[in-house]
């Protein structure tokens, strides 16, 4: 029997975070480009639309394992910081799956500069480890000695995973 669901706005609207408004603005101003992009090329959500629902898959596991792994033991972080993680983890998505990437796109830059300049999106320390290794730790960076991957990377990367491989071709229409 399948429940109701949050949508991705309403994830996004129930932010207690401080970045609440500046998030559901840009939300806002991108939200046509969103609801058109696909997930993927051809490995998950690949569908018109399926972007969003992707986002909607991620944020409703997010909250489940959230909640689910609280019952255990307390979680270095908040469920908001996930959440926000999670919505702009794969922001290139937006327009590399409808309208096409604006020229010379940079991740990095848009994520850590663009973001803050023109909506005040600043992420905390643990934010940028898992906006940075939510797809896994590189080989080059591997260190057996040192952790690369935070606490939060690692969830976001849980949730991310289980989306993306185990319902690949789930979601649809639930964003």
């Amino acid at each position: 029997m399948q429940q109701q669901h949050k949508s991705v706005l309403e994830f996004l609207e129930g932010l207690g975070d401080r970045r609440r408004d500046s998030v559901l603005q840009f939300h806002q101003d991108y939200r046509s480009a969103i609801a058109m992009a696909r997930g993927s090329q051809s490995k998950h959500q690949a569908w018109p639309g399926g972007y969003l629902d992707h986002l909607g898959e991620i944020f409703r596991i997010a909250a489940s394992l959230y909640h689910s792994l609280s019952q255990h033991r307390s979680l270095p972080f908040a469920l908001d910081a996930a959440i926000v993680v999670l919505y702009f983890h794969d922001v290139e998505k937006i327009w590399k799956y409808s309208t096409g990437l604006p020229d010379r796109f940079d991740k990095k830059t848009y994520l850590f500069e663009t973001l803050h300049e023109q909506y005040n999106i600043q992420f905390s320390p643990a934010e940028t480890n898992a906006l940075t290794y939510i797809h896994g730790e590189p080989e080059a960076e591997y260190n057996p000695e040192t952790r690369i991957m935070g606490p939060l990377a690692a969830f976001c990367h849980a949730a991310d995973t289980l989306s993306a491989r185990l319902w690949f071709d789930e979601g649809r229409g639930l964003g």
